[in-house]
């Protein structure tokens, strides 16, 4: 083989992947990456990484950082094996060692469904109970079980608690029951609404002819997702002032993605400046006022750490709405877990 002006054998590239770590909990869609090398000594440049689940090609990538979006949504749940194959500029190729992640989609996930997930919230006693089950390759099956209202529709809607979000699939009335509603026969979920499944982002809601925006919501959620509603009120402080603002915060924590995510929706305050979360007394994020309604403020898939994921678990986060005259808060609650 001519390799460098001469007839001799060329260094076959190296590949490593380098994300995710090995034996590391996977779900919904995960970025695959690689380091690739190839021989400078004789000029050789890498061309493509291909990304391999268990011997079955997932992806190429062209350029470094070798990287591509693995669905992990299409293998059953368990341990797989990544390798990275790189191919140089003579077609020789290199295989990386293998990493084994540990793949964890959702099964069945069931929520409770109340007027208590809605903002403003209808005067309702209904409830419900929606249950869901994702599928290898992102098929969804379910129903939802309806009690004290007459729905009009039952949609699966995009958005973080706390947030309004559009439907992606309407549920179809069970033959025979008024209160019983279906997800469709072969209804399947695109990997970015899978991922938003895994991060608590979709919700159940139905709506009826007095509450056409939503009379009973609910939140779906994995195992590793805790959604926390807490009910926002006047400090002692400035409730003596006259203070009469309400609202309520939404907090979305990943304890295994170690993300955070809060919508919070105030009303009764005079000019809302600032909304944030705190842990122990410090502030940990700064939430982002919504351009529409000045009452709504959010922040999504922040990265928190381990020990911000324990100050929630030991009750420690609290939300905070500040206004020009409370700077420091004029209305707030703590996060309970034990509301989630």
């Amino acid at each position: 083989m001519l390799c460098g002006g001469v007839y001799q054998t060329c260094p076959s590239p190296t590949a490593t992947v380098t994300a995710p770590a090995a034996n590391a909990a996977v779900k919904a869609t995960v970025a695959l990456t690689a380091t690739a090398t190839a021989s400078a000594q004789f000029g050789l440049t890498i061309k493509s990484v291909e990304f391999d689940v268990d011997g079955t090609s997932v992806g190429v990538a062209t350029t470094s950082p070798y990287t591509v979006n693995w669905d992990t949504t299409k293998v059953a749940n368990g341990n797989h094996t990544i390798t990275a194959i790189a191919t140089d500029s003579m077609n020789d190729t290199g295989t990386s060692p293998g990493v084994v992640v540990v793949v964890g989609n959702a099964g069945v996930m069931a929520t409770a469904m109340s007027a208590a997930q809605i903002f403003p919230t209808p005067s309702s006693r209904a409830s419900g109970v929606a249950r869901v089950n994702l599928q290898e390759g992102g098929v969804l099956s379910g129903s939802v079980s309806l009690s004290g209202m007459t729905a009009r529709t039952v949609t699966l809607n995009m958005g973080f608690a706390g947030s309004t979000g559009e439907a992606i699939l309407a549920f179809t009335p069970h033959a025979g029951s008024a209160m019983l509603w279906d997800i469709p026969a072969g209804t399947r979920l695109a990997p970015e609404q899978a991922t938003a499944l895994m991060q608590g982002r979709l919700f159940v809601i139905a709506t009826s002819r007095a509450n056409p925006e939503g009379e009973v919501r609910g939140q779906l959620a994995p195992d590793s997702v805790h959604v926390v509603f807490s009910a926002l009120s006047a400090s002692a402080g400035e409730a003596a002032r006259g203070a009469s603002g309400t609202g309520m915060a939404a907090t979305t924590i990943d304890t295994g993605a170690h993300t955070l995510s809060v919508h919070v929706n105030s009303s009764g305050l005079e000019a809302a400046t600032a909304a944030s979360v705190s842990s122990g007394g410090t502030t940990l994020a700064q939430l982002a006022r919504d351009a529409v309604d000045p009452g709504h403020f959010s922040i999504e898939l922040a990265s928190i750490s381990e020990a911000d994921v324990e100050s929630f678990k030991a009750g420690r986060l609290s939300v905070s709405v500040a206004t020009a005259a409370a700077p420091a808060g004029a209305i707030g609650a703590s996060v309970r877990p034990g509301n989630d």
